[in-house]
């Protein structure tokens, strides 16, 4: 068991049905659905992406925005009300539906990293669906859908199906993950939300992972080191890729732009420090990976459900 250096904050909201709040409900949207097709919920509206390719904007009365391409359930944009987008997309990130998006929170699952499948598994490279959107004293949410097919079978051989909600507020934007095993064998996987966050590298600190189990990958991603973290601050000197096992259900980023956020989580047992360094000489100086992650193996059985929140936070 790895060591933790948890500490407890509150739950965050996972998804829900109330009656106290106006609901708008569509089922049956495909992901490639045409533009205005469909009504949803005030604050969503589905246009045409990078590409051609659908997208989800979500706006809040406050005047915080986020969109969402349907083509990996890629979060790519979170801009607060002074218009400043928390999130980076690459600029060598591809937009043509058959690579996945790189930049903004790509779902890592049904596997972390290498493996026997394609990098970080298959669900950050294939259309998910709008099954629900809503909005909630003002706030808009649109949750979506993805189950198993042909092509996720010849990978990973169950049925399951994943819905992921976010929510937008006027500084945070929130998302929940739930995994349900839909088989009649149990399954496990593992999954991570592998975001990017805009930033001045030099400038970019974390803070909350004293103490933590770390496995380091560099300088062998094969063969990673164990350790514990022993820094108050984490700074990105050079290239960085670590695993912080029991992490804490919240962290604090320094973006080195003069932003602090705060990234929370209930459920995501482990994070993710990543900076590619020289490996993207085009860019790395302008991002940093801090990912929520559940690294240890997570089993289902038939008809049971695993569900993980995330909530980033400008301070």
């Amino acid at each position: 068991m790895a060591a933790s250096c948890a500490s407890t904050l509150p739950s965050l909201p996972f998804v829900s049905s109330s009656n106290s709040h106006r609901r708008f409900r569509r089922s049956g949207v495909v992901a490639m659905a045409s533009v205005g097709q469909k009504v949803y919920a005030p604050g969503v509206a589905v246009s045409e992406g990078n590409g051609g390719l659908p997208k989800i904007d979500l706006k809040s009365p406050q005047g915080s925005e986020a969109e969402i391409y349907l083509f990996g359930a890629c979060v790519t944009s979170f801009k607060v009300p002074n218009g400043n987008d928390l999130l980076f997309v690459r600029p060598d990130a591809v937009f043509n539906g058959q690579k996945p998006i790189s930049g903004g929170i790509p779902h890592c699952f049904p596997q972390f990293g290498p493996g026997p499948m394609q990098q970080h598994g298959f669900a950050r490279n294939v259309n998910w669906s709008i099954t629900d959107s809503e909005v909630t004293e003002g706030d808009p949410a649109v949750t979506l859908e993805l189950k198993d097919d042909s092509y996720s079978r010849s990978m990973w051989d169950f049925s399951f199906q994943a819905l992921y909600k976010v929510s937008l507020h006027s500084t945070s934007l929130s998302t929940t993950l739930k995994i349900t095993n839909t088989d009649d064998k149990p399954f496990s996987f593992n999954s991570a939300l592998h975001t990017y966050f805009r930033a001045s590298i030099t400038g970019v600190s974390v803070k909350g992972l004293k103490g933590c189990k770390t496995l380091n990958k560099d300088p062998d991603p094969k063969n990673p080191l164990e350790g514990i973290e022993e820094r108050e601050e984490i700074t990105f000197p050079g290239f960085v890729d670590c695993i912080y096992l029991g992490a804490p259900s919240e962290l604090i980023l320094d973006s080195g732009l003069g932003d602090k956020i705060a990234i929370s989580n209930s459920n995501w047992s482990d994070a993710v420090l990543w900076n590619p360094h020289l490996q993207m000489e085009a860019c790395y100086k302008d991002f940093v990976c801090v990912e929520n992650a559940k690294i240890e193996t997570v089993q289902l059985e038939p008809k049971q459900s695993w569900v993980a929140a995330q909530k980033i936070e400008l301070l």
